[in-house]
């Protein structure tokens, strides 16, 4: 086991696992961390003896809460761009894309914002049956990329991230199963056994058939585009709500812990 400050790396045979290493935070993600998951994916791929990454929360309490909620307010240009290729979580998850052979997320705890989005990109999801899940942006007044909103569609639907993302309410793992969101909801006193299962039947299917088919599905699911007006419909309101005085009242209020008041304007 290699433990460095906020990703604790353990590889057994084929099968390496990277745990993110906040319990203290949640699991919260920062810049560091998700840099981190990139360097970590990129030694693997090169090493070539990995077929199956494990990605997962440490302790029980959530597989991670979400981006560090101080860099809200902080990546207006970046949200404006839908994110640009140097912000720490689409490198992250460009890393996940890329890496050949599937990384499975093991959601041992609850996961919102940026961290469900984590979970979303990877390939499989494995949840604790306790644990919630939720999109916070029209709760705390702000706006989420088209990138991220995609992967949504693209794994439930639209009719599912709609409810998901614009009544903000959180859902158990039952209804997360039910509805695609994870692939299985098991015990937590099963979680690392049943994980460890489909972990090692992964690794032992044949290495060029899963490069290939996560290759095509990942062409596949890229393939949906914004049209030029339909995106310059999407840059105006995405200003307007950058410079609405429910943006500034939604992070004043998380900060606050507090209920915000919109207003609409």
């Amino acid at each position: 086991m290699t433990e460095a400050t906020e990703i604790i790396v353990e590889e057994r045979d084929s099968i390496c696992t990277l745990i993110i290493n906040r319990p203290e935070k949640r699991n919260s993600l920062t810049p560091a961390l998700l840099i981190g998951i990139d360097a970590e994916l990129q030694r693997l791929k090169e090493d070539e003896k990995t077929k199956c990454v494990i990605i997962r929360g440490s302790g029980d309490k959530a597989f991670s809460s979400g981006y560090d909620i101080s860099a809200i307010g902080q990546i207006k240009d970046d949200m404006m761009r839908d994110y640009s290729n140097d912000h720490p979580l689409v490198i992250a998850s460009k890393a996940i894309e890329s890496f050949p052979y599937p990384v499975i997320a093991v959601l041992n705890g609850h996961a919102f914002g940026g961290g469900l989005e984590l979970a979303v990109t990877c390939d499989l999801r494995i949840a604790v049956d306790s644990a919630l899940f939720g999109m916070p942006p029209a709760k705390l007044g702000v706006i989420y990329t088209y990138s991220g909103i995609r992967k949504f569609l693209n794994l439930i639907g639209a009719g599912h991230t709609k409810e998901m993302f614009l009544t903000g309410r959180n859902i158990d793992a039952k209804r997360a199963e039910s509805i695609g969101l994870v692939n299985y909801a098991v015990p937590g006193e099963a979680l690392e056994e049943f994980t460890s299962k489909v972990a090692s039947d992964i690794s032992e299917n044949a290495p060029l058939s899963m490069k290939t088919m996560k290759a095509m599905i990942n062409a596949w699911q890229k393939n949906q585009l914004v049209n030029p007006v339909d995106e310059e419909i999407i840059k105006g309101l995405i200003l307007q709500v950058q410079d609405s005085e429910d943006y500034k009242e939604g992070q004043k209020a998380f900060s606050e812990k507090r209920k915000p008041k919109f207003l609409g304007k």
